[in-house]
């Protein structure tokens, strides 16, 4: 389940947020998700729930987040081109099927490798709009 399903969110001051779970049960379990999701934040537990500090914006810590966003950016193009290889997957049964002639599918493999290079670049660009800010 998501954090804001399980929990209330309210920011405490400029660097620190306030989870009070529904259950209080799940302070321990909130924390454990929280620390072990390897993002730097500082956490810790009491009556009211669980505090979390963020830490200050260093210049170490902004090229590790813009290393982060990187990753992401890696990790989304995997996912694109995982949806490519299952819609020429796809295409490759219809034409054995009979479903569509050679010309169809190779114009269709060209518009989804069209599709997925305008997303790649599309991504490509978020990401150094989005690392810009971060290291600004």
């Amino acid at each position: 389940m998501s954090l804001k399903e399980l929990a209330s969110i309210n920011i405490e001051g400029a660097r620190s947020l306030r989870i009070t779970p529904w259950d209080q049960a799940l302070s321990k379990e909130i924390e454990k998700a929280i620390t072990t999701s390897n993002l730097g934040l500082s956490v810790s537990v009491d009556d009211q729930g669980v505090r979390v500090t963020f830490p200050e914006l260093t210049s170490d810590r902004r090229i590790e987040i813009a290393r982060i966003a990187k990753d992401k950016l890696e990790g989304a193009k995997k996912k694109v081109r995982h949806f490519r290889d299952e819609v020429i997957k796809d295409l490759q049964i219809k034409e054995k099927e009979g479903g569509f002639g050679k010309d169809d599918i190779f114009r269709l493999k060209n518009e989804t490798q069209k599709i997925v290079d305008d997303m790649n670049k599309n991504l490509e660009n978020l990401c150094a709009k989005k690392e810009k800010e971060i290291l600004a």
